[in-house]
């Protein structure tokens, strides 16, 4: 099995940099032609199937990502972006400015800690890995699958499947629009590679290998 990863193309609220979570912003007109993009370079790949959160910036970039690849997106909340809860459309400093000894506390230990009314990074990482379980279980070995997430959930599924330390997670970064492929070899995933970005600009290349050893 190959699972691509794909980030929503950019948002309105991404170019304002607000936390965004569970809260809708239609893309912009440069995350419209992002979809587009990843949508030639997936259908290169030979994508049989398609998911994506239920968030309407997900379900978008997949319409039109499915319009290339030649399949329908299913809808899988477990695919949403984590909950920010009460910090949702306001900036860091906005944040900051009013809570800021619980984005603190929240930045030092997100795995436990959540923001007022929200997830922790724990429970987002044990909704994508049900995910990724859920696929490998019901998907017929060897068939390329793409699922169209967001930022935070997306680097929650690679480092859970990384096996990285806690400190680890803010280091993996995942742009707007970018392809993660995580595959399953010899029984185990894996991840290829995460945050490419070739695809959307050939003068901004960006990609991150995994050594397999």
């Amino acid at each position: 099995m190959e699972l691509y990863l794909v980030r929503h193309g950019e948002t309105e609220s991404n170019l304002e940099r607000r936390y965004q979570g569970w809260t809708e912003s239609p893309l912009s007109d440069n995350g419209i032609r992002q979809a587009e993009q990843t949508g030639f370079f997936l259908a290169g790949e030979g994508i049989e199937l398609l998911y994506c959160s239920d968030l309407k910036r997900a379900v978008n970039t997949a319409k039109v990502i499915g319009s290339s690849c030649g399949v329908q997106p299913e809808i899988s909340p477990l695919l949403r972006e984590i909950n920010f809860g009460k910090w949702e459309g306001l900036t860091f400093n906005e944040i900051e400015a009013a809570w800021g000894k619980d984005i603190s506390l929240w930045l030092d230990d997100p795995f436990r800690r959540s923001a007022p009314e929200g997830e922790t990074l724990g429970q987002v990482c044990s909704r994508m890995y049900t995910f990724l379980e859920n696929l490998d279980s019901t998907i017929p070995e060897g068939a390329r699958i793409a699922a169209v997430s967001h930022g935070g959930s997306i680097r929650a599924l690679l480092f859970r499947v990384l096996n990285l330390d806690n400190a680890s997670f803010w280091d993996i970064k995942i742009d707007n629009a970018s392809v993660s492929l995580i595959q399953k070899e010899n029984g185990r995933f894996k991840v290829a590679y995460y945050n490419r970005t070739q695809h959307l600009e050939s003068g901004n290349y960006s990609e991150e290998i995994i050594d397999a050893d």
